[in-house]
Parts: C-alpha cells; sequence; structure tokens
C-alpha cells in the first residue's frame, strides 16, 4: 500500500514539477542522449536505488547541471530524507 501511494505521488510531482520551458529543454537532451544509447531513464535511476537502500521513494526528477541530465531521487530511510544524484549518461550514482 505504500509503495503504490508513493508511486501516485511520484507521478504527481513529475508530471506538475516542470514548467513548459525547462520540459522541453529536456526532453530535447533526453531524446539526445536515448538516440545515443546511453541514457539511463529516470524508472531505471529510480530502481538502482532501491536496490542500494531499503527506504520509501518520496520524489525524483531530472534537473540540468552544466546540460547534462541528473536524476535526483529523495528516499525516507531510517527516520531521515537522503537525496541521491544519478548521473543519467553513466548511470553512476554521484
Amino acid at each position: 500500500m505504500k509503495r503504490v501511494f508513493a508511486s501516485i505521488i511520484l507521478g504527481l510531482s513529475l508530471g506538475l514539477a516542470l514548467p513548459v520551458a525547462p520540459a522541453a529543454h529536456a526532453a530535447d537532451g533526453v531524446l539526445r542522449l536515448a538516440a545515443a544509447d546511453r541514457y539511463i531513464s529516470l524508472d531505471e535511476a529510480v530502481a538502482k536505488v532501491r536496490r542500494m537502500i531499503d527506504g520509501e521513494v518520496i520524489s525524483a526528477k531530472t534537473r540540468y547541471v552544466d546540460d547534462r541530465p541528473i536524476h535526483y531521487v529523495k528516499v525516507y530511510d531510517r527516520g531521515r530524507v537522503r537525496t541521491f544524484r544519478v548521473d543519467a549518461a553513466t548511470g553512476r550514482i554521484m
């Protein structure tokens, strides 16, 4: 039940979090990386963090840092909130 609720919140936050202009920029970058077969999707990044940490995912979003897409995954774990950054181009947790 908690995972279903977390999935609903995650979906809503992803749909409402990005304004229109950055979404167009994000979509362009995602398509570029996907075409090069090097892109790690947001879902894959969340799955990777879940395998590492047995916590509850609060939110996940993609932002650009120096024109590189970085996935931010926020997890509630053992009474605290932790944020993990996953490089979308390499899949490496930063």
